[in-house]
């Protein structure tokens, strides 16, 4: 198996922190948010190599950072050559690239590098490894709050039946984050994705375009889960993890 950490985005929502430092080295509890990321993965004995799509602005501070990895797998840097916000490749688009530029042809445990959790990815795998293609889901405890995510429902069976990318009526308070499984057969689709003109940007539009196709399923998990998307979440996770009030 590998895993692919999408660290590419230019976080525009949480400039100025984002002005100069990219968005996965951000302080979190006095280390960089992706530090937790990596850690995460680093727990699985499946995973044997980690890669990291970056954009090409901030190339040399993701260097610096990747001498001090806190793990013992293999991780190489991906540059996805985008320089700006505008001409940014989207999320899928960085995933697309380097399943191609890899020739990845393994499962593939792909994570946000701005999404912050608790609980431990074993239990996602082992799930994983029963059903296929998976996403992690989590309970956000309001539904008003889900219209902020990709809302979720599932059969008996855990298999998605309806995922819709922040919904403006959501049906419940589960949601899906960037945390997802693919099997080979389903990263073959992201090609096919993207020649159909579909928006690159957010993973969840692939989801919500792919369980329309094959089966995917949902796996939801306890714990503790930040998304980073503005100034507000990241200084709840800073104070979670032991950062600054």
């Amino acid at each position: 198996m590998k895993a692919l950490v999408l660290a590419a985005g230019y976080a525009v929502r949480l400039r100025p922190l984002t002005l100069n430092t990219p968005k996965p080295l951000l302080p979190v509890g006095g280390r960089p948010m992706i530090d937790y990321v990596v850690e995460k993965i680093d727990e699985l004995d499946e995973v044997d190599s980690i890669y990291v799509v970056i954009n090409h602005r901030f190339l040399d501070q993701f260097r610096a950072w990747l001498g001090k990895a806190p793990t013992s797998k293999h991780v190489r840097l991906i540059d996805d050559g985008s320089t700006s916000d505008e001409n940014r490749l989207g999320a899928i688009g960085d995933m697309s690239l380097v399943v191609e530029r890899e020739n990845i042809a393994e499962d593939l445990l792909v994570v946000g590098g701005d999404n912050l959790f608790t609980f431990s990815l074993r239990d996602f795998v082992s799930s994983y490894r029963e059903k296929g293609t998976s996403v992690v889901l989590h309970s956000c405890g309001d539904v008003a709050l889900a219209s902020r995510f990709s809302n979720v429902e599932m059969d008996s069976s855990g298999r998605i039946i309806h995922f819709q990318e922040k919904p403006e009526n959501p049906k419940s308070d589960l949601v899906a984050i960037c945390v997802y499984l693919f099997e080979p057969s389903a990263l073959r689709l992201l090609r096919t994705y993207l020649d159909d003109g579909e928006n690159p940007d957010a993973p969840g539009h692939f989801i919500e375009w792919l369980y329309k196709r094959i089966a995917v399923y949902g796996k939801p998990m306890g714990g503790e889960w930040f998304d980073i998307g503005n100034a507000e979440a990241y200084h709840k996770a800073n104070r979670f993890f032991g950062g600054a009030p």
